[in-house]
């Protein structure tokens, strides 16, 4: 054991390359159904192509451009949604800091009113 530890203490280098080496095992077996599935998705992609590709190769380049064209205005209807979105949470997060302070303005108004009412 003194060896193995002398060995590394010696060689920096040893132990950067094992750590690495178990980070890179470790992703793996985390991601191997998604990198698998990702494949199959990719598979399915080109194999669907490449058939539609055979079937009527003259007016595949009008579909590409039609399917990129039908993707861009979705990415941007997505990213339009995520900006609403954000900006609707600062909204309600700065209204969620003011709320308490607001809700203690309410509680001391309604115990003037009780207060006056007893009073009478």
């Amino acid at each position: 054991m003194d060896a193995i530890t002398g060995y590394i203490s010696a060689h920096p280098a040893v132990l950067v390359i094992i750590v690495i080496f178990i980070i890179i095992l470790f992703l793996h077996f985390i991601f191997k159904n998604l990198i698998r599935l990702a494949l199959i998705l990719l598979f399915i992609l080109l194999a669907a192509s490449g058939y539609y590709y055979f079937k009527d190769p003259d007016k595949m380049p009008e579909k590409i451009e039609k399917s990129i064209n039908m993707m861009k205005s979705g990415i941007n209807e997505i990213v339009d949604t995520s900006k609403s979105f954000s900006k609707d949470t600062k909204k309600l997060f700065k209204e969620s800091k003011e709320m308490p302070g607001e809700v203690g303005k309410l509680l001391k108004d309604t115990d003037k009113q009780v207060d006056k009412e007893f009073k009478k």
